[in-house]
């Protein structure tokens, strides 16, 4: 007999249907075992940068964010069997700082047998990160690295092969041939490249070879440094309208911000003009700055600690070829010093970069904070543009930079109340990135943190 495979189809539905008929079933999933919780127990809480601190908090972590913060402090049995306590319940805790100007391969008087081996260069550039992460700062910004040794150390210590901070690259710095960043590499230095910006074609071509090599942002630099006459003030930017066009439209096409060094007014207008994410340094914005920074959602990053720095070594730094005497050094110095201050009154978004490396002690960043409050900037918004302002501009604004739930557990904590004392912060005594310990002073229990050394 001849049946239809549909009637088939429908006797064997009907019977799986029928009492006593057992349907065949997919074996129990595996429930995931939620991992022990690290509980602590803070003193007082920047939960929101800018805001009030918080009382005594408990803050819940779990793997690497956060998932709870509860005010008064809770027994970490509460959280289920197998939560460990840090107790700093009579320290401040806050949002690990985020320092976005940082060159960790560039050594000022550094020897040769260093800056010439691309492995030494690498392991004292890892040696410096580390150490920036022991003084709390769990995230930073590298904004040049022409020999290319720090796309390798962001995904070392990415995948834990190496303690050290979260690290977006810039990689290469692009500029006109023989701008500044740009120039060829000197005696004894590795050999590179470098990221030639003259005309629009070699200016796309240049951005596409540093994604091409694993740049998370675009640097360029769009004036001469400070000491040169091209930052001056009135100085006409280095790159011609269609280049920094043409180098913001590459970016643009391949998803990667740009920051853009610029002292001069029009380098940081023409800069902003053209979608810059950061003006690095930008000594002399002027009101159209200010009305375009405001319109593009941009931020300045014043990196007040090295012209401080500068100005207080006018003997070394003043003079050579295209360079500015001491007194005009000097001048320089003191503008970009007061800087912060300045944008802060006139609105301007601020992050915080100190264009600090190997060649300065890792209190840099907290220094930074002091000079700007030292400028006239509130210590409150001070630590903001430390925290969750340089989150906002790395694009992690809802996972870094504040204590709340669903964020990573990047955590530091100091004596007494930075935002009445930001000195506090150049003594860092615990410091926590993604839920791993790497600096715990208190006494805390064994086995009760993961430490990654």
């Amino acid at each position: 007999m001849n049946v239809p495979r549909r009637w088939i189809r429908a006797r064997v539905a009907a019977a799986l249907l029928l009492p006593g008929i057992a349907l065949a079933q997919e074996p129990p999933r595996a429930v995931a075992q939620a991992s022990p919780a690290i509980v602590i127990h803070a003193g007082s809480v920047l939960a929101v940068p800018g805001q009030a601190p918080l009382g005594p908090q408990t803050i819940v972590i779990r793997d690497d964010r956060i998932v709870s913060v509860e005010a008064g402090l809770k027994p970490a049995e509460n959280f289920g069997t197998g939560s460990r306590l840090i107790d700093l319940s009579d320290k401040f805790v806050l949002p690990g700082l985020i320092d976005l100007h940082v060159h960790l391969a560039i050594m000022m008087n550094a020897d040769s047998s260093t800056v010439g081996s691309e492995a030494k260069l690498a392991m004292a550039a890892a040696g410096y990160a580390n150490k920036l992460l022991q003084a709390g700062v769990t995230t930073v910004r590298d904004v040049g690295d022409n020999a290319g040794v720090t796309p390798a150390l962001r995904d070392a210590f990415a995948n834990g092969e190496l303690a050290g901070p979260r690290v977006f690259v810039a990689g290469r710095i692009i500029s006109r041939t023989g701008g500044h960043g740009a120039k060829k590499p000197g005696p004894g230095e590795l050999p590179y490249s470098p990221a030639a910006c003259d005309g629009t074609e070699s200016c796309r071509r240049a951005v596409r070879e540093n994604v091409e090599q694993g740049s998370d942002w675009i640097k360029v630099t769009v004036s001469g440094s400070g000491r040169e006459s091209s930052g001056r003030a009135d100085a006409a930017p280095i790159l011609l309208p269609d280049e920094m066009t043409a180098v913001a439209e590459a970016a643009k096409q391949a998803d990667r911000p740009i920051a853009a060094h610029a002292h001069s007014t029009a380098a940081i207008n023409l800069a902003l003009s053209a979608g810059a994410r950061t003006i690095e340094h930008g000594t002399y914005f002027d009101d159209a700055s200010v009305a375009l920074f405001k319109r593009q959602h941009a931020f300045l990053v014043p990196t007040a600690f090295v012209a401080d720095f500068v100005g207080s070594k006018l003997d070394m730094f003043a003079g050579g070829k295209d360079g500015r005497q001491s007194a005009d050094l000097k001048a320089w110095a003191d503008a970009a010093v007061a800087g912060p201050g300045r944008a802060w009154r006139a609105g301007i978004p601020l992050g915080l970069g100190t264009d600090g490396g190997p060649s300065f002690d890792t209190t840099s960043t907290a220094r930074e904070i002091e000079l700007y409050v030292a400028s006239g900037v509130p210590a409150a918004e001070a630590i903001k543009a430390a925290t969750s302002n340089g989150a906002a501009i790395l694009g992690m604004g809802s996972e870094l930079g504040q204590v709340k739930p669903g964020f990573l557990a990047d955590l530091i904590a100091v004596d007494g109340n930075p935002v009445d004392d930001p000195a506090r912060l150049r003594t860092v005594v615990f410091v926590m990135k993604q839920g791993i310990v790497h600096k715990s002073g208190p006494p805390i229990s064994a086995a009760r943190v993961r430490i990654e050394r």
